[in-house]
């Protein structure tokens, strides 16, 4: 992930680590094995890195499988079932020093249900906690909603007693036939709606094979900008997925970050500082990594050189 702060033009700002998922009967799940699992170090380690650059590094929780919002787990209405199933998200969170945490509720959730868990998320890591919340974009207009819950009425129960809001944006997804940014439209439908644009980020597939109504980089820089002159500016671009990113794939997936600044955000980057021990720890977590994925068990390097990135 490094090279998202060390190639030029790259003004990231927020870094989402997903998907956890809560398994009924069992422990929380980083995709296909719990947190601490070997093959995670390098990720680990290099989010410390991230962070020191001041890029906020957040996890997300939930997504397309289903389980971690159900009534057997962090939707239940029996407290101890809900504390057993949110102790295991809030450790994750303390143990990793995640700065936020993005909810994707993709199955239905009670009303009850996810304003008792902002609501909880705030009580216990405070306001500098980043709460995010993953819609798809018709959700927020009235129209299509995968979620149950009502998102308006969210936004206005999860407010703190001096009328802070605990919600600090959307990560709206305008793909898949839930919206587009291929022109203005279901984004000004969702302001019209009564939403702030500032609140709103434009969620975006990064490839094609990510999902269904990709836009491309010149449909999207369009669309930004006309929204832009409309609302003077726009919560921000998120995109969906990182590692296979085009137009540089796999080998160079950052790209599209690039792109992104400059429609956004033209000149600004992040400054990133990297010591002897750090690009030595870094090599470690890669071996420690390497050694519990049997596929790349064969490999003897990491495919980014981090001796190259010391500058102090």
């Amino acid at each position: 992930m490094l090279p998202l702060i060390t190639e030029l033009d790259i003004a990231l700002t927020h870094l989402i680590v997903c998907s956890f998922h809560i398994n009924y009967g069992g422990e929380i799940h980083l995709n296909d094995y719990p947190p601490h699992y070997p093959l995670f170090s390098t990720l680990w380690n290099e989010t410390l890195v991230m962070k020191e650059a001041g890029v906020t590094v957040m996890g997300m929780i939930g997504g397309a499988a289903p389980g971690s919002f159900s009534s057997y787990t962090l939707d239940s209405t029996d407290e101890a079932t809900f504390e057993h199933y949110y102790g295991q998200l809030r450790d994750v969170i303390v143990q990793y020093g995640l700065q936020g945490m993005d909810l994707d509720v993709e199955q239905h959730m009670s009303q009850a249900g996810i304003t008792r868990l902002v609501t909880r998320l705030h009580a216990d890591f405070g306001d500098g906690f980043i709460i995010t919340l993953a819609p798809v974009a018709s959700a927020l207009a009235n129209q299509g909603n995968l979620s149950g819950f009502d998102y308006e009425t969210l936004e206005a129960d999860a407010v703190t007693a001096s009328g802070q809001d605990m919600i600090d944006f959307y990560n709206a997804q305008f793909y898949s036939g839930f919206g587009t940014m291929s022109s203005p439209l279901s984004y000004e439908r969702v302001i019209q709606n009564g939403w702030e644009p500032k609140d709103i980020v434009a969620g975006q597939l990064t490839n094609p094979a990510n999902g269904g109504g990709f836009t491309s980089t010149d449909s999207l820089n369009q669309t930004v900008i006309a929204l832009t002159q409309e609302y003077g500016t726009i919560g921000g671009i998120m995109g969906w997925e990182y590692f296979n990113s085009v137009p540089g794939g796999t080998a160079a997936p950052w790209q599209w970050a690039q792109e992104m600044t400059e429609i956004l955000r033209p000149g600004y980057g992040v400054q990133l500082t990297v010591t002897r021990d750090t690009a030595a720890a870094l090599d470690a977590a890669w071996r420690e990594s390497v050694v519990s994925a049997p596929s790349r068990s064969g490999e003897t390097r990491p495919n980014v050189d981090y001796s190259a990135m010391i500058n102090a």
